[in-house]
């Protein structure tokens, strides 16, 4: 077992990670949003057909492009900040200690 002490985080390397995990999250929430646009688009009885259709491809392209970005950007910026205020505590602190195992 070895003993690693880590005294920095990278800010953009916890901010893209925090980002694209929060961006998956987004794509399960936004199939389901698209999901729900689509039943609430095509149910519109007064709408016309090119009405619908924009409503539909609006929905999909809402859940399967806004919202995982958003996520994402959201993701990032929480990532970014949770990184830094580490950062700060790690300096006081003078790091953390990890015991690590290498498997074979």
């Amino acid at each position: 077992m070895r003993k690693i002490l880590v005294r920095k985080l990278g800010v953009g390397s916890v901010a893209k990670f925090v980002g694209t995990a929060n961006a998956i999250l987004a794509l399960i929430w936004g199939v389901l949003l698209m999901f729900a646009g689509i039943v609430t688009t095509v149910e519109q009885a007064d709408w016309t057909v090119a009405e619908k259709l924009l409503g539909t491809v609006g929905s999909v392209l809402g859940g399967l492009v806004l919202v995982p970005a958003l996520g994402f950007v959201a993701g990032w910026l929480y990532g970014a900040v949770v990184a830094l205020v580490a950062n700060l505590f790690l300096h006081t602190s003078r790091g953390i200690e990890l015991d690590v195992e290498d498997t074979k």
